[in-house]
C-alpha cells in the first residue's frame, strides 16, 4: 500500500482556503447581527452556525476546484499536451 504524502505547500494552501471560509462566515454572522439589530453576544453564541457555514463554503469551493481540475484535464487531454 502506498503512503499518502501531503506537501507543506499544499497543506498551507488548504489552511488558507479554510481560514478564508471561516472569516467569510464570521463576517456574514456580523452582518446579520447588524442587519437584524440583535445583541452582540450572538457573535459568540452562534459560533456553531458559523462553523457549519464554514464547512459548507469549503465544500462548495472544493466542488468548484474539482470541476476546474476536470475541465483542465479534459482540455489538456484533447490537445495532447
Amino acid at each position: 500500500m502506498k503512503d499518502l504524502v501531503i506537501t507543506s505547500k499544499r497543506l498551507k494552501k488548504e489552511i488558507y482556503i479554510f481560514s478564508s471560509c471561516f472569516i467569510l462566515a464570521f463576517l456574514i454572522n456580523i452582518f446579520s447581527i447588524v442587519t437584524f439589530k440583535t445583541p452582540w453576544y450572538e457573535m459568540f453564541t452562534q459560533i456553531g452556525y458559523v462553523i457549519v457555514i464554514t464547512f459548507i463554503l469549503y465544500l462548495f469551493i472544493a466542488m468548484i476546484r474539482v470541476v476546474v481540475f476536470l475541465i483542465r484535464k479534459a482540455i489538456t487531454r484533447n490537445i495532447g499536451l
